[in-house]
């Protein structure tokens, strides 16, 4: 247990290192924060802080940084205090989507890149998973005798647009037809489907061609809901240094495979989380992720990742995301 003056010596330290980049002695505190104590009693402190693994001694100075333990401690006072003030939140989202006539892909890219300005790091924004959002419409519309194009339209206002290449001959009115059946049968089990679909055709050909529809649509869903969008990673690579390069290369490696996906799965909460170097993975040490979830409506969520170093501006980032809607 620490006592009062100890986790304000603490967070005095992290907040220096943060800004100055290097290990913190005596004077620096003083010189920064004007302390009512003497030198003394704080080397004393900052030494017993040392002894319970909250700061690390640097080898060539008389300075300390924060260690992991420590920036936990500073984190989760940071966040129980986030907790207990209600933030005005910002429905950004639903702004940006109107903006760009509701595509989705174009108001999330802007997104990704706005929160990284403000937050001065790499920024990652995941696609909601659409088979959660409702899909109000569909509509077919032959394009000409070889191309059909699908109109979907969803609950939260997005419409997208599929190409399918058939040469089934059929009229408008029938196509108006097959796009209600899908409409008002999409998401049904795979067994009920195809026997309603089976039913429903008057031809085999056309069936087959109402499957091909299906298969499309799943398709282009699954591959929607992996999709990444990603603000400042130019900032992520400014950070590299002689020091870190071996603990922001694997996070640059995720992010060129997506893996970072299930990274974010693992460490998925409602709130806002914040994992710091070797509780995100053995080999990320000097990196740590803050995530939060983001609101199209109660039922279409996606997920924000701000990364940067272990010395991160927590208390903007926490602010920054706790305003998100």
């Amino acid at each position: 247990m620490i006592t009062e003056r100890q986790l304000s010596i603490l967070n005095a330290i992290v907040e220096d290192y943060v800004d100055l980049g290097q290990p913190i002695g005596s004077k620096t505190l003083i010189d920064r924060h004007h302390l009512n104590v003497s030198p003394a009693t704080i080397r004393n402190d900052m030494k017993q802080l040392e002894e319970l693994n909250f700061l690390e001694k640097a080898h060539s100075s008389s300075g300390r940084s924060p260690s992991e333990k420590g920036l936990r401690l500073y984190v989760n006072q940071l966040l129980k205090q986030t907790s207990h003030h209600k933030q005005k939140k910002v429905q950004r989202l639903n702004q940006l989507l109107i903006e760009n006539h509701y595509d989705i892909s174009s108001a999330l890219s802007y997104f990704a890149n706005e929160l990284s300005m403000k937050s001065q790091y790499a920024t990652l924004v995941v696609r909601p998973n659409h088979n959660k959002d409702i899909i109000n419409n569909i509509h077919l519309i032959q394009a000409n005798p070889s191309i059909l194009i699908m109109v979907i339209i969803y609950h939260s206002g997005h419409v997208e647009h599929l190409q399918l290449s058939s040469n089934i001959s059929l009229n408008s009115n029938r196509l108006t037809e097959i796009a209600k059946f899908i409409t008002s049968n999409y998401g049904l089990e795979d067994t009920k489907l195809n026997e309603k679909t089976k039913y429903f055709s008057k031809t085999l050909e056309e069936e087959h061609f109402v499957n091909d529809l299906i298969t499309l649509l799943n398709s282009h869903l699954l591959k929607q809901s992996n999709s990444i969008f990603m603000g400042g990673k130019v900032k992520l690579i400014d950070a590299l240094n002689e020091t870190n390069v071996s603990s922001i290369q694997p996070i640059l490696q995720y992010l060129e495979s997506e893996r970072i996906t299930e990274l974010l799965e693992d460490i998925s909460t409602s709130g806002i989380n914040v994992k710091i170097g070797k509780e995100i993975d053995d080999s990320l040490s000097d990196i740590s992720i803050v995530t939060s979830q983001y609101h199209f409506d109660d039922s279409l969520k996606g997920q924000i990742a701000v990364i940067g170093p272990t010395a991160m501006h927590y208390q903007n980032v926490i602010q920054l995301l706790s305003q998100i809607w």
